[in-house]
């Protein structure tokens, strides 16, 4: 073994503690972002695999009927590559029951199945959506277990996280309703659809529960054919480059297309592709952030152990070492450790955090197969870590290789001057304070470097904390103001389609009259269309509306509200006139913006009945909005489904214990480098005054002033960076929050006076114990070493 290899495995080992820490702040900024990127990754590739894989439909068209005779058309268009149709109805299951059961499947006149049994399983009713379909070819069953959908074949297919919380199983018989019609149907797969990835119950619903809502496949011939009609087709085209041409030709050729949609503006393909977006802002911000602050702990590391191989370093160039071999030794140290750091950072961070947060997301998303992906992007951010870390220890050395070998190996003399710009601290404000607080002034005047490296480091820090319970403090927030503020009622009824005037006009005898209706618009601005929807407000104080501060908004009844994220989106502003028009129907509004609303989840138009009403359109109120207590009713003549405020906030509810995760992730992180940071900062100030404690030692001050000099300014730098650190954390999270999260939601940042107090009583309590630690060393002083050092 050479000279230099027992070297640097000696130093390794006299110094385990600060190379301990180089490696850590590495590995720390290596880990999260491959973690990140791991999870973040798999989720797009296993997204684009099964949308691929079972051939998630490209468009989707809505009318009333589309007949043979429109798919015949549709296919004839030259970059449509199939197209299926189906018709899709919101039922209710009433009942489960086992194979051993006796019944008849005979047909009855009335259209549907009946089915007898001796031994039943009664459980709460529950809402499924129904699809009868002709065949599969587009948006393909992916069968999780049982046996594959056949053309034309008995039976029912269930969504299977659904069943897996309903205890449904293979052979199973359910029976579901749809007004008067009951069909029967033995359940012969449990399946997942690249079009139902994020199944909502309803627009008011955030997150999937699986529990009182799902999805379930019937082929059509099951279903009575004096009803059937098929309000829904799908289209897939070759190239999709050029999917607006295709619409709007579907739009021209197809007149019962009412309504053409693409993938983008499915719920289910948004919500997945916004978790995805939200998962690359986190991967950007953290990363840079945590590769920074990593980098100023390795420059800190680096020159304290480069000044403390000064002597070292001028006995090598002595004994005839070349400057560049030299320089090669001090940066194997960093080098090696950079490298093990990254390769463990990557390997972790992937299997880790990366495996942690997928399977926690895959909870809330339907992705049959799916696994966490490290891209090429992670290993060169690693490659670019490694080579910043070879240039801070070049940089390190490089000064003390200019310096002759004489020079060098004298102990480095300290930066004393009497320089006119220290007499500062002998004028004004500045000329009553105490010996100690003069000196820690000048001492940070004249090492402003250190001073600033090691500020930064701790600011960095603490916007961790403040960032990490800050998103915590904003979507408690947001909870407050939309179930509580936005949304004053207990319940909410969903008016079924179906339901008759007499069966609204009843509910609302029963339930209240504070009604809205949503109506499925298309908003042209220019040349631009939108799709989106109108709420159509009669609620009263059942359905508030919001400013730009969250003040309680009342609506007026001349014109149209858009919500401030839309209208910003659209380049709007109130005075200004937007056209409409319903999906469905050809006729076009224009309607003048008479203010802007703010709401946390929904962007939108709204209007009042009253308005509505003096376009000439007829009101149809779909939802009704009550504070009677419906706990434990399951079902409403008219109804399509009931919720209740406390079932909306489960899905926020579920949100954050996700959170908790990624915050509990954060603080340990910020602890870590705070820890790290604050001690090499305060190793190397103390390195530095190692000459100016011994002068001071033999000028009387005892170990005990001294010791306090030197964690005073260690509380000076702690206090400025806490100072700091309040408006950048909450200028990082809000950008975490503006670029994160979908078009959907709009979260302004929220914090609460207890998180900025946690942050600063956390800085202050790791820099205090800190410094207290470092300051035992003044004691150990040894006088006559440290001044003769220079001589």
């Amino acid at each position: 073994m050479s000279v230099l290899n027992k070297k640097r495995r000696r130093d390794i080992l006299l110094s385990k503690s600060q190379f301990i820490n180089i490696f850590i702040m590495i590995f720390l900024g290596i880990f999260v972002y491959a973690g990140v990127h791991a999870y973040m990754d798999g989720m797009k590739e296993s997204g684009d695999n099964f949308y691929n894989n079972y051939n998630s439909a490209d468009i989707w068209l809505n009318g009333e009927n589309f007949s043979n005779e429109d798919l015949e058309e549709i296919k004839k268009i030259e970059n449509v590559s199939g197209v299926e149709r189906k018709l899709t109805l919101t039922t209710n299951l009433k009942r489960q029951e086992k194979t051993n059961t006796s019944f008849s499947s005979e047909k009855k006149e009335d259209s549907y199945y009946k089915v007898i049994g001796e031994k039943s399983k009664e459980y709460k009713e529950t809402t499924l959506e129904t699809n009868f379909i002709e065949t599969n070819n587009i948006n393909k069953m992916y069968v999780m277990k049982g046996e594959e959908f056949k053309d034309g074949e008995s039976g029912i297919w269930v969504e299977y996280f659904f069943a897996k919380n309903n205890e449904i199983e293979i052979g199973d018989k359910l029976t579901f309703e749809y007004e008067n019609v009951s069909i029967t149907e033995e359940v012969k797969g449990l399946v997942e659809t690249p079009d139902h990835v994020y199944a909502l119950k309803d627009e008011n619903t955030i997150f999937p529960t699986h529990t009182d809502f799902g999805y379930c496949y019937v082929s059509i011939n099951e279903f009575p054919e004096n009803f059937i009609v098929y309000p829904t087709a799908m289209v897939t085209i070759n190239d999709k480059s050029k999917l607006d041409e295709t619409k709007a030709e579907i739009e021209n050729k197809i007149k019962s297309a009412k309504a053409v949609t693409d993938r983008n503006d499915l719920v289910s393909y948004a919500g997945y592709q916004s978790e995805i977006d939200e998962g690359k802002t986190y991967s950007v911000a953290f990363t840079a952030l945590f590769v920074f602050i990593a980098l100023l702990s390795v420059v800190t590391s680096t020159n304290r152990f480069v000044r403390n191989q000064r002597g070292q370093i001028g006995t090598l160039k002595a004994l005839g070492f070349s400057r560049k071999k030299i320089i090669s030794h001090y940066i194997s140290y960093n080098l090696i450790l950079s490298i093990i750091a990254g390769i463990l950072g990557v390997i972790l961070g992937a299997f880790l955090i990366g495996n942690f947060f997928l399977n926690m997301e895959m909870d809330f998303f339907e992705v049959p197969e799916y696994s966490i992906k490290v891209i090429p992007k992670v290993y060169l951010l690693s490659i670019c870590v490694v080579l910043l870390v070879i240039i801070a220890s070049y940089l390190s050395c490089r000064k003390i290789l200019k310096e002759p070998a004489a020079e060098a190996l004298r102990v480095e003399r300290p930066k004393v001057k009497n320089s006119k710009n220290l007499g500062f601290t002998n004028k004004g404000i500045f000329k009553n304070l105490s010996v100690a607080s003069k000196w820690n002034l000048r001492d940070i005047s004249r090492n402003k470097g250190r001073t600033i490296m090691g500020i930064v480091g701790i600011v960095g820090c603490s916007m961790l904390i403040i960032v990490g319970f800050g998103m915590l403090d904003t979507m408690k927030h947001y909870i407050t103001w939309k179930f509580e503020n936005i949304n004053n009622f207990e319940y909410l009824i969903s008016i079924s389609d179906e339901a008759s005037d007499l069966q609204i006009k009843e509910l609302e005898n029963k339930y209240g009259n504070a009604t809205s209706e949503t109506i499925g618009i298309e908003l042209k601005n220019g040349d631009k269309k939108e799709a989106n929807t109108i709420t159509v407000t009669d609620a009263e104080e059942f359905l508030r509306f919001s400013d730009h501060n969250e003040n309680s908004l009342t609506l007026k009844d001349d014109g149209i509200y858009l919500t401030e994220k839309l209208a910003n989106k659209l380049n709007l502003k109130q005075g200004d006139e937007i056209q409409w028009h319903e999906f469905g129907k050809d006729k076009w509004y224009k309607s003048k913006i008479v203010g802007l609303n703010r709401d946390p989840q929904t962007q939108n138009v709204t209007m009042t009945r009253k308005y509505l009403e003096s376009l000439g359109i007829e009101y149809k109120e779909d939802i009704i909005y009550t504070n009677e207590n419906l706990s434990g009713i399951n079902k409403i003549d008219g109804a399509e489904s009931i919720s209740s405020i406390d079932s909306l906030k489960k899905g926020m509810e579920s949100m954050l214990e996700r959170m908790y995760a990624l915050i509990v992730l954060l603080v340990i992180i910020a602890v870590a480098l705070g820890v790290v940071i604050i001690y090499n900062l305060g190793i190397l100030s103390y390195s530095e005054k190692s000459y100016q404690f011994a002068t001071l030692k033999v000028l009387g001050f005892s170990s005990k002033k001294i010791r306090k000099i030197f964690e005073e300014q260690g509380l000076w730098l702690t206090i400025i960076s806490i100072i700091l650190s309040i408006p950048l954390g909450y200028l990082f999270t809000s950008y975490i929050f503006k670029s994160a999260l979908g078009e959907n939601y709009d979260m302004p940042v929220h914090i609460n006076i207890l998180t900025y107090l946690i942050a600063t009583v956390g800085t202050i309590i790791v820099s205090y114990f800190t410094y207290k630690f470092l300051s035992r060393k003044i004691k150990k002083i040894d006088m006559v070493t440290s001044l003769k050092a220079n001589e």
